[in-house]
């Protein structure tokens, strides 16, 4: 009776649970920059950033350079775009007149860019960086069923079942980043940018009782993934202070435990916003903690473009779960709307 009671209890977990829905919800939007770029800053030298914080967990060159690239290659992008003159100094003839040291000095905490700049023949506006990386890592271990003895036991091998060791490991990376776009002749600061901190977490989950295996950091979203998407989000917040930029978020709304929340993501999908708002409010004054609904409304609201209403429901899924990625990105991201 025993091993039979051990089957359908196993069963009972798969099973159970109510159905959940997932809306992916893309957000496009056009920030215009309060100041046109001046005609005379319209040729750009961009630096290698300079890179600060847990040196031996990144490789630095790699990113000073993938940085650099990622800005020019969006200006470039703009430039074309909006039909704006903006001519971009060739970065590989840079490498060659210039060398890595005075690539890498061309940070924005000091002044030694402005000596690199005066190197860099056809610019008259320098668009230096930092990036500073954080990685915060930590293991441990829980209990899991062993699924061999498991097996020996339901087959009538005697003994007991033996439970194992298994890894487990948290995560956390942190990347801030500042910009400046500098006259070269003057060293006066065109515009400036600094960056709010962005975080990702990859929480250590306790491995399953029954048969779970280790989370380790082969099993979380790749360290370079991690950090190319952060730099990326902060250089779209500083690029469109130069240039209209194009920002575009892809969100991931699931249902809360309620039919009302259900039918709300039901009508997201198919782009029936306000329906879902008023769905997801039925659910909230059901369930007054389904976190899962404010943040769906607040996409919705989002998407509706009222944007003070979607910080409202942002912060309240926020209250509910401050840890949670998704909610504290959302509030900072229409903080800066």
């Amino acid at each position: 009776m025993k091993r039979i009671a051990v089957v359908v209890c196993l069963a009972v977990l798969a099973g159970c649970g109510p159905s959940k829905r997932t809306a992916t919800i893309q957000i496009s939007r056009m920030v215009e920059p309060k100041t046109p770029l001046s005609s005379q800053h319209m040729q750009i030298a961009v630096m290698n950033a300079r890179m600060e914080g847990d040196t031996d967990e990144f490789d630095q060159k790699k990113w000073a350079e993938m940085t650099a690239d990622m800005l020019a290659g969006k200006l470039e992008q703009a430039s074309e775009q909006n039909k704006i003159p903006i001519k971009l100094v060739d970065r590989e003839h840079m490498k060659q007149s210039l060398g890595e040291k005075d690539l890498a000095a061309a940070g924005v905490t000091d002044g030694s860019d402005q000596m690199a700049a005066a190197k860099v023949q056809g610019a008259n506006a320098i668009l230096s960086s930092k990036v500073t990386i954080k990685v915060d890592k930590q293991k441990g271990t829980g209990k899991t069923i062993d699924a061999m003895s498991a097996i020996g036991w339901a087959r009538g091998g005697g003994g007991s079942v033996a439970a194992s060791d298994v890894e487990k490991e948290s995560r956390n990376i942190t990347v801030q980043c500042q910009f400046q776009l500098k006259d070269p002749g003057t060293n006066e600061i065109i515009v400036s940018h600094n960056g709010m901190p962005s975080q990702h977490f990859d929480k250590a989950k306790t491995p399953s009782p029954f048969f779970g295996g280790s989370k380790t950091e082969a099993n979380m979203t790749p360290r370079d993934k991690v950090i190319a998407v952060m730099i990326e989000e902060q250089a779209q917040d500083f690029l469109c202070k130069i240039v209209p930029m194009k920002i575009d978020t892809t969100l991931q709304v699931q249902s809360g435990g309620t039919d009302a929340s259900v039918a709300a993501v039901s009508a997201m999908v198919v782009d029936d916003f306000e329906g879902a708002l008023n769905h997801f409010k039925s659910a909230m004054s059901e369930t007054p903690d389904d976190h899962n609904s404010m943040y769906g409304a607040g996409v919705c609201c989002e998407k509706l473009n009222r944007i003070e209403e979607a910080k409202k429901y942002y912060k309240q899924a926020q209250s509910i779960k401050p840890k949670e990625e998704k909610y504290n990105e959302a509030v900072a991201r229409v903080s800066r709307m």
